[in-house]
């Protein structure tokens, strides 16, 4: 005769045989061990033997709730420390907060080391466009103390959970700040990077934006305001489509022949009347900001063409590249990119310039 079992302590759980699955068969672990009441009775597993779900019921530890970057965050902006700041300093801590989308969404558990780092390696690359008192756009490098402080709010997020006993590894430490003496080496695109996107364009219609971008020079701002009314297929010519400053005003790009396609087919394909248009889940068109530009438009243009990972910027550091290496005179090349350094003899021939401009700028091949 089988021997009784007792019956388990209050707030155990309890341990139920079940020979048949829901399809009637046998099954091979028949020992279902569930929570008691107090936790919700739900069902941990089955198992082989009576004493292996008695063990996986004494051992059972709820796991623990994922909590995401974000929420951290959240913790962290009700504490004293942060309410003591000031309104500038606060701001600062946003403004790097909003740097870290990707991960906003993430557990802290999941979050790698290179998912901190490559934010702060863009923000370092990346620079930032500075509009001087001649009206000239200037390309700048964020300093040491500006990206640090992308450092410093992710140590913030690490305190709160090592503090509340989420993680025990603070990946904050571990992060390297560049800026401007501690300069990294700037990529282009090359020849057979360019050839990818070119290929990949049947499967991947986001590359005929970083094709555009590639041979226009243009900053990203630019290109995502960029009106198709400003582009003019039948003269090769894009007006009026720079920055509201002396220099953007005057500016005008050329269609190099590469692109022209691609140009002729987004223009025709536009509903809002931007070169740029992005698509809803209903089928509706909407205008991308310059974060859904980098997340859902751009980087993965780059990954479906098997290109290594670039930042925008780089598109313009190839223009200029391409067109130097191409023989286009300095003067010639400055007014490509948008830049005011003319002496007063160059301003003064500005329709012959502009000639000059497209011939030299046919040399690219």
């Amino acid at each position: 005769m089988a021997r009784k079992r007792r019956k388990l302590p209050n707030g155990t759980g309890s341990i139920e045989r079940v020979k048949l699955t829901p399809q009637g068969k046998t099954r091979v672990n028949q020992y279902r061990a569930r929570l008691p009441k107090a936790k919700g009775r739900k069902d941990i597993g089955f198992y082989k033997t009576y004493n292996d779900a008695l063990e996986a019921l004494i051992n059972y530890q709820e796991p623990k709730p994922l909590i995401t970057f974000e929420e951290l965050y959240d913790r962290y902006k009700a504490t004293n420390s942060y309410k003591k700041l000031s309104d500038k300093t606060q701001r600062r801590y946003e403004t790097s907060f909003q740097r870290f989308e990707e991960v906003h969404s993430m557990s802290i558990h999941d979050i790698k080391y290179s998912d901190l780092q490559d934010v702060l390696d863009q923000m370092e690359l990346e620079g930032y466009d500075k509009t001087l008192e001649s009206g000239e756009i200037k390309h700048m490098e964020y300093s040491k103390s500006s990206i640090e402080r992308l450092k410093h709010l992710v140590s913030k997020v690490y305190t709160i959970a090592i503090k509340n006993d989420m993680i025990q590894l603070d990946l904050s430490k571990y992060l390297e700040v560049g800026g401007v003496g501690i300069r990294r080496k700037k990529e282009i695109f090359t020849r057979e990077d360019i050839e990818k996107l070119y290929s990949s364009i049947p499967h991947n219609l986001n590359a005929m934006h970083v094709l555009n971008l590639i041979f226009t020079g243009m900053r990203t701002g630019e290109y995502l305001n960029l009106k198709t009314e400003n582009i003019n297929l039948d003269t090769n010519q894009i007006l009026d489509f720079g920055e509201k400053t002396e220099a953007g005003r005057t500016r005008k790009m050329y269609i190099h022949p590469k692109v022209k396609d691609i140009m002729a087919y987004l223009v025709d394909q536009s509903k809002l009347g931007y070169i740029i248009e992005a698509k809803k889940e209903d089928g509706g068109v909407y205008r991308p900001s310059d974060t859904t530009f980098y997340k859902s438009i751009y980087y993965p243009a780059l990954k479906n063409a098997r290109v290594n990972k670039k930042i925008p910027y780089s598109c313009r550091y190839t223009f200029a590249t391409i067109a130097h290496y191409s023989g286009i005179s300095d003067k010639a090349l400055q007014k490509l990119m948008g830049h005011t350094n003319f002496n007063i003899t160059a301003n003064s021939y500005i329709q012959d310039l502009d000639d000059y401009i497209w011939k030299e700028f046919s040399k690219i091949k």
